[in-house]
C-alpha cells in the first residue's frame, strides 16, 4: 500500500477548503439577488451557508495543522 505523503493530505484538505469557500460565496451572492422573502426557509439558507463557512475554516485550519506536525516530526 502506497504511503501518504502528509504534503499531499494537507493539499487535498486545502482544495476542499477552497472549494467550500467558493461554495459559500456563490450560496451568499445567490441568497442576496434572491426574491426571497425573510422567512424561515431564508433563515435556514443562511445558516447552512454559515454552516459551509465553520467547515472550511476548520478544515484550512487542520491543514495548517497538519503541516506543522509533519514538519515537526521532520525536525526531531
Amino acid at each position: 500500500m502506497k504511503k501518504i505523503d502528509m504534503y499531499d493530505v494537507s493539499n487535498e484538505l486545502a482544495t476542499y477548503s477552497i472549494q467550500l469557500k467558493d461554495i459559500s460565496e456563490l450560496i451568499l451572492f445567490n441568497l442576496n439577488k434572491s426574491d426571497i422573502s425573510k422567512s424561515d426557509e431564508l433563515d435556514r439558507l443562511y445558516f447552512l451557508n454559515d454552516y459551509i463557512k465553520q467547515l472550511s475554516n476548520e478544515l484550512d485550519q487542520f491543514s495548517t495543522k497538519v503541516i506543522r506536525s509533519d514538519k515537526n516530526d521532520r525536525d526531531n
